[in-house]
């Protein structure tokens, strides 16, 4: 399943993820200078002091703002804060929604819950928690929605929620193109667990697009190879490219599995389900009160 640098189990033990780097080509990944995808943030894991002072990322994710204080993003990020019985006192997990600098604090939204759908297994920390190491779920193993839903303390300013798209869309879509958003890494990393000044990435945006191969069954889909989707990416978006204009681009599916290499695999989950849209809706209803 993914490349997401690190699910949230990374508050609890130091893992390789991210030691496994990533070799995406920076010329097939384009910086969102112009803030063209407003609603993709990226999701922080941060240990904070006894002040609640960040001083530590210990990891992070990409997601799409569905709701107005609802991101979407990968479940086997979210999923250990499920295993662990909640968020750490010691951790705090914020969102930006900054083109060009997630890393900035000014930017920087609280996370208040953590959902995952319920299909995920259980997903103590690492490496148990390691998409990359197969160990949590077979690529492409069927019934797997690899979801989770992160929830904000306050909606960010004068942004757009991303549309979903009606049931089935990407069954009719084989062959189309997408664009695919998310704040992953572009060159080898080093370990999390690094002081606030010393940046493993450089919390930017970025964009590139990817052709659907083949649909799987109800939760997989195959996109073209290779992927230039790695570390940080996993939960971004995949957006179905609509001749009428980016208004009309619908949230089809999330990032989940680029291999360890970020080339061999590009394995995504669909959001095009009435079962998966049903989940959202539910869950949602169901946290209104967070």
């Amino acid at each position: 399943m993914n490349i997401a640098i690190r699910s949230v189990a990374a508050v609890i033990t130091s893992a390789a993820a991210v030691l496994l780097g990533s070799v995406a080509s920076s010329a097939q990944a384009t910086v969102d200078t112009e803030n063209r995808y407003p609603n993709v943030g990226a999701i922080m894991v941060w240990r904070v002091d006894d002040a609640g002072k960040p001083v530590e990322l210990r990891g992070f994710a990409s997601g799409t703002l569905i709701r107005p204080h609802v991101v979407i993003t990968a479940g086997h990020f979210t999923a250990p804060v499920k295993a662990l019985g909640g968020i750490p006192p010691t951790i705090r997990i914020f969102a930006s929604f900054s083109a060009t600098d997630a890393r900035n604090a000014d930017t920087w939204i609280p996370v208040i819950a953590l959902a995952t759908h319920p299909s995920m297994p259980h997903c103590p920390p690492p490496p148990q928690c390691d998409p990359t190491d197969d160990i949590l779920v077979a690529p492409l193993e069927p019934g797997i929605a690899d979801v989770g839903l992160v929830f904000l303390g306050r909606p960010p300013a004068k942004i757009k929620p991303a549309m979903l798209p009606s049931p089935g869309t990407l069954e009719r879509s084989e062959g189309a193109r997408t664009t695919i958003v998310g704040y992953g890494l572009t060159s080898p990393g080093r370990p999390l667990g690094v002081a606030v000044n010393s940046w493993p990435w450089d919390g930017k945006r970025r964009i590139r697009t990817s052709v659907v191969r083949r649909i799987v069954d109800e939760t997989w889909g195959l996109w073209s190879i290779p992927s230039y989707v790695c570390s940080g990416d996993s939960g971004g978006a995949i957006f179905l490219n609509a001749l009428s204009g980016r208004a009309a681009e619908r949230l089809v599916a999330n990032v989940s599995d680029g291999g360890r290499d970020c080339r061999r695999q590009n394995n995504n989950n669909r959001l095009d389900t009435r079962a998966i849209q049903k989940w959202i809706d539910d869950t949602v209803k169901a946290n209104r009160g967070e």
